[in-house]
């Protein structure tokens, strides 16, 4: 079986989010927000924000269950390998779920333009 999930968000939306702490705590986990911390400019920040975020999305929609049905958005931890290749980390119920649909392997892409954060994750 293969799952595919897919989003795409404004990176504009997470300029005014960036110094929301609730926001921020709520959706990464803390090893994400010291990746994100890692940048000096708004923009960085604000774009590295808006690519975890549509992973994150991509991710439960890969699952089939959205972030509305017992997975919490710190569940799904999006940090870069070694080579700076996004990988997915699973904790929680969002771990459970995974080994209940008997997936093995999962992979992640996510892109930024301009204005557009992208990301899909793949997994059979």
């Amino acid at each position: 079986m293969m799952k595919v999930g897919i989003d795409i968000v404004e990176i504009s939306r997470f300029l005014n989010k960036m110094n929301d702490s609730a926001f921020v705590t709520r959706i990464f986990t803390k090893r994400e927000r010291e990746h994100i911390a890692e940048l000096n400019s708004v923009e960085g920040v604000a774009e590295r924000m808006a690519g975890k975020f549509a992973a994150k999305e991509a991710v439960a929609k890969m699952l089939g269950t959205g972030l509305d049905k017992g997975i919490k958005w710190t569940d799904i931890e999006i940090l870069p390998d070694p080579l700076g290749k996004p990988t997915l980390n699973l904790i929680g119920f969002a771990s459970e779920y995974f080994d209940a649909l008997k997936l093995k392997e999962v992979d992640i892409s996510i892109s930024h333009s301009g204005t557009q954060a992208i990301a899909i994750c793949v997994a059979i």
